[in-house]
């Protein structure tokens, strides 16, 4: 036995500490959030007209913004029209200028759960790695925020998700 401090401590006790502890920080490490349930829009892009396979798939999204625009020959609230920015990691950066410089005037058509949501005209090569697509329908305002919110969280999971399997 030690005595140290004032008080008493047992080599197994001191052991069986440092095993507990041990295991709470791994467990606390490798816990980041991550809940798959909440993963409800799996976003992926194709190019239209082309293959069924996507050039860009829900892992190579690193987020997205929502944005509108105003009709202006248009003055009532219909006139809005919706957008979701989504913003790619480097590689698929890289992929999507690759892929637009080749298909200078095609669409890119945004499919979530296997429905397309949203395109994108491609009037010139996409160097920055955002991708703005307008809505195909329009959606009333808070259709269109409780999408977004869905496709917002499920993209921050999928990101968790890759940030889990990479560790």
């Amino acid at each position: 036995m030690q005595k140290r401090y004032g008080f008493e401590i047992s080599s197994a006790k001191l052991v069986c500490f440092l095993h507990i502890f041990l295991i709470i920080f791994l467990i606390g490490c490798a816990r980041n959030g991550y809940d798959p349930s909440k993963i409800t829009h799996r976003p992926r892009i194709f190019l239209d007209g082309g293959p069924p396979i996507p050039i860009l798939d829900e892992y190579d999204i690193a987020g997205t913004q929502l944005g509108s625009f105003t009709d202006i020959f248009n003055p009532g609230e219909e006139a809005r029209i919706y957008g979701i920015w989504v913003g790619l990691d480097r590689r698929a950066a890289m992929n999507l200028q690759k892929e637009t410089a080749k298909n200078i005037g095609r669409n890119l058509n945004l499919v979530v759960n296997g429905s397309v949501v949203g395109l994108h005209p491609i009037e010139a090569t996409i160097t920055n790695g955002f991708i703005p697509f307008m809505f195909t329908h329009r959606r009333s305002e808070k259709e269109v925020y409780s999408f977004y919110q869905k496709l917002e969280t499920s993209v921050r999971q999928i990101q968790l998700e890759l940030q889990n399997l990479r560790n």
